[in-house]
């Protein structure tokens, strides 16, 4: 008799889900089947930022020639190193530049949507793909996975891979503490590089990422889609309103006077970029001891939703899925649960550590971190020695983007052909 294959579930069809299906192109002796809730295949959301640790892994997924022509440059210029963000004081009429970010590559900055619909066009075609089936609850038992739909509808496999973001249906079999509200939250829009160009023809943000700040509040902006879009996201915090419930929905539509509103005094530059925005709160994942159970493992927001102030979700979730891929294929079907715990032992410490750096992050993009207790006021100059402080922290969090995903997966290729624990 042919022994049945391993059944692997994949849920959510975002960035995450659909870069772990890539990644097992190498394992066509696994049963797989991927679940997203929508009716199609599409991303909620705007502009990412790729760092060259997750545009790596896409290029060894097969996909160099995709992402250079969704970026329209030359392909020996895309290692150099770049302007990644520039950081400007601007709560105020006058703003003053006060660090600049360099990164190898810099930050490729790709609509959400162009990112997934590549990935999409490289799934295997022994993976299934089941749209419609949004997850209402799984039971993880000693031998299999059975997953219930809000259709009605069911099915078992041998293991789950959850991709199904911040809000995660099968985290919940996990140990959890949930997610809470920041405080923030988020002003999102797109504007067309056309228009802001007509009327603002010498706008920074037209052709460098910027990052513009004030206290409790800033706006970060850059171009996407090969320029010709300018993403925009305007976070407003109130630090009292952290841990406390919602109160209304989670997004809703806003207005330009609304925020507006919310930046009177700030220099030309900022306000310029505000224009017919959707409202999101912000929330974030409390970190978890572990991104695995002995059938279930936890990939992107499912495992660390973050705050954005380092940008490093999207990527996060492509080097997490793209380890456990590479695990699996090494691992063989029957050595899953071994790669689950080398899948572990490397990505839990970094998604957590990620997780917190972003969360401290913001506290001094806007100006709410210990050193800044006497910066009570919008516009407040700040000493030399507070500058200082800044360009120091940032330069911290920022740290991250040296490291060598590569150097990692070996970790872990290690760890599970020994019986060493590191």
């Amino acid at each position: 008799m042919t022994p049945s294959k391993v059944r692997v579930a994949i849920i959510g069809g975002g960035i995450g889900g659909l870069t772990f299906a890539v990644a097992l192109k190498e394992c066509s002796n696994l049963q797989v089947d991927l679940y997203e809730q929508a009716h199609q295949i599409t991303e909620i959301g705007a502009g990412i930022t790729l760092w060259h640790r997750g545009y790596e892994i896409l290029k060894s997924l097969g996909m160099k020639d995709d992402l250079v022509k969704l970026l329209n440059e030359e392909s020996e210029d895309l290692d150099k190193e770049k302007l990644s963000f520039q950081y400007r004081l601007s709560d105020r009429k006058d703003g003053v530049e006060y660090f600049r970010l360099y990164s190898k590559g810099g930050g490729r900055l790709f609509h959400r949507q162009e990112i997934q619909q590549m990935l999409l066009k490289h799934v295997p075609e022994f993976v299934t793909i089941h749209l419609s089936h949004q997850l209402k609850r799984c039971e993880e038992g000693q031998d299999s996975v059975r997953l219930m739909f809000k259709d009605g509808s069911q099915a078992t496999c041998d293991i789950v891979i959850a991709a199904d973001g911040i809000k995660s249906v099968v985290r919940d079999s996990i140990p959890n503490d949930g997610v809470w509200y920041t405080g923030t939250n988020v002003f999102r829009g797109l504007i067309p590089r056309e228009k802001l160009e007509k009327l603002y023809p010498d706008h920074s943000c037209l052709e460098h990422p910027t990052l513009l700040c004030g206290k409790s509040q800033y706006i970060v902006s850059y171009p996407i889609s090969q320029g010709r879009t300018i993403n925009v996201a305007a976070c407003v915090t109130k630090l009292e309103n952290e841990g406390k419930p919602l109160n209304g929905s989670e997004a809703r539509k806003s207005t330009t006077q609304e925020v507006l509103d919310l930046f009177v005094g700030w220099e030309d530059q900022a306000v310029q970029l505000i224009e017919n925005p959707v409202c999101y709160v912000l929330q974030e994942l409390h970190p978890l001891k572990s991104y695995i159970s002995r059938r279930i493992a936890l990939v992107g927001d499912a495992a660390h939703g973050m705050t954005p102030y380092l940008a490093a979700g999207a990527g996060q979730a492509i080097e997490d899925a793209f380890i456990l891929g590479r695990l699996f294929s090494e691992a063989g079907p029957e050595n899953w649960a071994r790669a689950f715990e080398a899948y572990n032992l490397v990505r839990q410490p970094l998604g957590n550590k990620l997780q917190l750096d972003s969360r401290s992050q913001g506290l001094y993009l806007q100006l709410n971190a210990p050193e800044f207790e006497n910066v009570r006021e919008m516009g407040q100059d700040l000493t030399h020695e507070q500058i200082e402080i800044l360009r120091k922290a940032f330069t911290k969090h920022w740290s991250w983007l040296k490291g060598d995903v590569n150097q990692e997966l070996t970790r872990a290729s290690e760890f599970l052909n020994s019986a060493k624990v590191f």
